[in-house]
């Protein structure tokens, strides 16, 4: 699939626009599954200014944009469980470990032990937590206070039923015929996403409405931080994104 998003913010000397292929066959050939790109424009001119290679950068945008939830949707989470050890799994890595200092361990889980064990490896002099390759889904999730779900799964990576009351999940990977999040959790669950517009392409929360037809999505995340809505504390959460092309325009503006 190709994508192209354009996002421009009023003000900003520069818009931008997302070129992006998503080929989720390339897993098995050893290949990134998406390889984005960022045109970087002058506002005033319309010039091309630069082109940014888009894999670390689109990581870091979505591991800052899950921070954001984790700060706003998360009471000073100790244990974080990540599945998933490519770009996106690492980043979050990267990221939460540095923004979040009451993090006290860091579990990650991927059905190829190999690549939780040459992660871990390479990851833990980046970080001063304490970074463990789980054993197992179940003992990634065990008393975890967030879950991170970076993978292209089809079907859910870890059981509803060890899960912790009141953790926070942060899907990332799944889009349209994928699935990271078991149904019951997302059924049971209060879901805040990055933007409603994106619902129709959350496969996993169409799911859940099936099973539980008063499942509503309660918002977007900047409505929460508006404090235009509420979330009830001690209650499961859901945070679905996948990234806004403006939080593109706004990475690449600081950068430049």
């Amino acid at each position: 699939m190709f994508y192209s998003f354009p996002a421009f913010i009023d003000g900003s000397p520069i818009f931008i626009s997302k070129q992006a292929t998503d080929y989720r066959d390339n897993s098995s050939r050893g290949l990134p599954t998406v390889h984005p790109y960022i045109l970087v424009f002058d506002s005033e001119t319309g010039v091309l200014d630069s082109i940014i290679e888009g894999r670390y950068f689109a990581a870091t945008r979505t591991a800052l944009s899950s921070a954001v939830g984790v700060k706003h949707l998360a009471k000073h989470p100790k244990r974080i469980a990540i599945f998933g050890t490519g770009v996106q799994g690492r980043s979050h890595v990267r990221v939460l470990s540095k923004l979040f200092p009451t993090i006290e361990e860091i579990r990650l889980f991927s059905p190829a032990s190999a690549h939780v064990e040459q992660a871990v490896s390479e990851l833990q002099s980046e970080t001063s937590n304490v970074l463990i390759a789980a054993s197992s889904a179940r003992d990634a999730v065990l008393d975890a206070d967030v879950i991170v779900t970076a993978t292209s799964s089809k079907t859910p990576v870890f059981n509803h039923t060890d899960l912790k009351m009141g953790a926070l999940v942060i899907g990332v990977g799944a889009m349209k015929n994928d699935q990271e999040i078991p149904t019951e959790t997302v059924s049971s669950s209060q879901v805040v996403v990055d933007a409603l517009s994106n619902v129709v392409m959350y496969d996993e929360i169409r799911l859940a409405q099936n099973m539980n037809k008063n499942l509503k999505v309660l918002g977007e995340i900047g409505a929460l931080i508006d404090k235009n809505v509420k979330i009830h504390l001690g209650m499961t959460t859901i945070f679905k994104h996948h990234g806004l092309p403006v939080t593109d325009a706004a990475l690449a503006e600081t950068l430049l």
